[in-house]
């Protein structure tokens, strides 16, 4: 092969190179503009990740932030609470300047503050906005609108605005969330919105909650009270009962004390006389103090402190001991010496004690006797009141339990063994019957040693 010498500036060759050089550069600039078209689809690829990873940040936070204010708001029960902690979650949504939670009240038929956090400038722009029927608007739509502050100057026009949000419950609106904030209103977007609408519809099963709660305090409350009532009533039915009895347990001693009254006046035997006239006179005052404990309103609420079960049933058993006599009822006590003191409510108790004692007294109209037994069984205390009256038959003895239900016609409440029961069950303990027809009943109750342990 014969090689050429190349000279510089040589023609031909140029010539003959240059379809080559500008084949290679066309191919260079095809190679250049494929690198960055691949640029460019590189950059927006990763400007795409970079918008979707932030987007799943914020949609991460979000539900961080929904999922917060839930956990927190389900546990608060006070308004005031409720409204700090949407006020404080707010405020990672957006700046807040003032804010406040406004309830609508179907008694009065205006719209009420959950907190008295807000200022008089916010409830000025609420009745405005109220007067204007912005807000039945944005309830009747069930959409959060911006509207700017218009009491700002030119300066700072869409520098403050309102954010007016629709608290909503069941799809019905109970209220407004209204915030004032210094974010401009172009910079609101729906994202945010949505946001804000979430906050405030999990407020508003919060109110729910809080106003349910509040109105179970409330009605925990009236009970307690009806059921102090109804104990009262039953015992002061007992007390009118037991009158007769009473009069004439307080009118014996009271014979005695006239008859030694006028041995005294004559001067006769005094250091002795006057003995038996302070013995008398501490009987009757025995017995009013015991009628009187007895009879002392019930209180409402439940105080547990030590009982001795056979000084109460003792105490009671002196108001009622002259009906027994007086029907020929012959009372037996085989009370445990050793019996332990159980944690309970005493007035309550013997409540139940008396009821059981009346209801064997009216069992046995032509005589009998009570039995009453304590004892000490498995951790528990064991009462029983035994008769030898009628009976329950079996078709009654289910109801007898139960509230307004006598067998004693218009002299009966029907509320004695209902209470009893009640007041047992407040021990938590457990009360039953166990009877023969003609025979006799058994009245038996079992109360722990400790109420908050329950029966062993």
């Amino acid at each position: 092969m014969k090689r050429r010498n190349f000279r510089t500036g040589d023609p031909e060759i140029i010539e003959e190179l240059l379809p080559q050089i500008e084949k290679f550069i066309e191919s260079r600039e095809i190679y250049i503009k494929a690198l960055e078209r691949t640029v460019e689809l590189l950059k927006r690829e990763i400007d795409l990740k970079s918008r979707a990873t932030s987007d799943f940040k914020d949609s991460i936070d979000e539900i961080l932030l929904i999922q917060r204010l839930s956990t927190k708001i389900s546990t608060a029960l006070n308004p005031e609470d409720i409204v700090t902690e949407l006020i404080e979650l707010t405020r990672q949504v957006i700046p807040v300047i003032d804010c406040n939670v406004y309830v609508y009240d179907g008694e009065s038929k205006c719209f009420k503050k959950l907190s008295d956090r807000g200022g008089e400038y916010l409830d000025k722009i609420m009745e405005v906005y109220i007067e204007d029927g912005i807000v039945d608007y944005v309830l009747r739509e069930k959409r959060s609108i911006v509207l700017p502050d218009i009491n700002t100057s030119l300066d700072e026009f869409d520098e403050k605005n309102f954010v007016i949000v629709p608290l909503v419950l069941r799809n019905e609106g109970i209220g407004i969330y209204l915030i004032h904030t210094n974010k401009k209103q172009i910079d609101f977007t729906n994202q945010i919105l949505l946001l804000l609408s979430i906050l405030a519809n999990q407020t508003a099963v919060a109110v729910e909650n809080s106003k349910n709660y509040n109105a179970l305090l409330k009605a925990n409350e009236e009970l307690k009270i009806t059921q102090a009532q109804m104990i009262q009533a039953a015992k002061l039915a007992a007390v009118g009962e037991l009158a007769g009895g009473i009069a004439h347990e307080i009118n014996n001693p009271l014979q005695i004390l006239l008859g030694h009254i006028q041995l005294i006046q004559i001067g006769r035997d005094l250091p002795k006389r006057i003995e038996i006239v302070r013995e008398q006179v501490e009987k009757i005052a025995q017995i009013t103090r015991r009628l009187l404990n007895f009879s002392r309103k019930v209180p409402e609420d439940f105080k547990f402190e030590p009982v001795n079960i056979n000084f109460a049933i003792q105490e009671i058993l002196t108001l009622v001991s002259y009906q027994f006599k007086y029907n020929d009822i012959e009372v037996v006590l085989k009370l445990d010496p050793a019996l332990p003191l159980i944690y309970g409510n005493k007035v309550y108790l013997q409540q139940v004690f008396l009821n059981l004692m009346i209801n064997a007294k009216d069992a046995m109209q032509n005589g009998g006797k009570l039995t009453i037994e304590t004892l000490s069984e498995g951790g528990n205390v064991v009462i029983k009141f035994t008769d030898t009256g009628i009976g329950i038959p079996p078709e009654i003895r289910e109801k007898i339990f139960e509230a307004f239900f006598t067998t004693k016609g218009s002299r009966g409440t029907g509320l004695g063994l209902s209470i009893s029961r009640w007041i047992i069950k407040k021990h938590s303990g457990e009360i039953k019957v166990e009877s023969e027809v003609g025979k006799g009943s058994t009245f038996i109750i079992v109360l722990p040693l400790n109420p908050e342990r329950g029966l062993k």
